[in-house]
């Protein structure tokens, strides 16, 4: 599993803040299991955003949406389409950083900003905590160190 953080808020606004019109857009894999990036997020993030520019007296307008995987055609597309149909100057993604990257080259000039930091590749050793196991370094010698990464 892929482990990831929720970005802090004034990050976030400072990605978005000349935009009009945000889809925020979840994922339901890896990050929704850590807590970082489903609907539940999305939702919060969004009403958040929301307030946050309403004390700024800014008009914002912010589509909430969330797939099962950012890091898939069949589900990212449904995002890419959903950006087109809605006409939106620029994501949030909640998705891991290859989500991030998966969207950002299948929408072109649409930008699409990281909503969280990942973390590592990790497993749950009790509900809400997780471990790493895994640095991603694609030269895998688990065998030679008795399993610790």
């Amino acid at each position: 599993m892929i482990v990831a953080d929720t970005k802090p808020m004034s990050q976030i606004m400072e990605f978005i803040s000349g935009y009009r019109k945000i889809l925020i857009a979840g994922c339901g894999g890896c990050v929704t299991v850590c807590f970082a990036g489903g609907e539940t997020e999305v939702k919060t993030i969004a009403n958040l955003l929301r307030i946050a520019f309403l004390k700024q007296n800014r008009k914002v307008e912010i589509i909430e949406d969330c797939v099962l995987r950012q890091c898939e055609y069949e589900f990212a597309d449904k995002i890419v389409e959903k950006a087109g149909e809605e006409g939106v100057d620029a994501i949030l993604s909640l998705a891991c950083g290859v989500g991030v990257n998966f969207l950002a080259t299948r929408l072109g000039p649409i930008p699409v900003f990281p909503g969280v930091n990942t973390q590592f590749f990790g497993a749950a050793v009790e509900h809400g905590t997780w471990i790493e196991m895994c640095a991603g370094c694609g030269d895998c010698i688990l065998h030679l160190t008795g399993g610790i990464c």
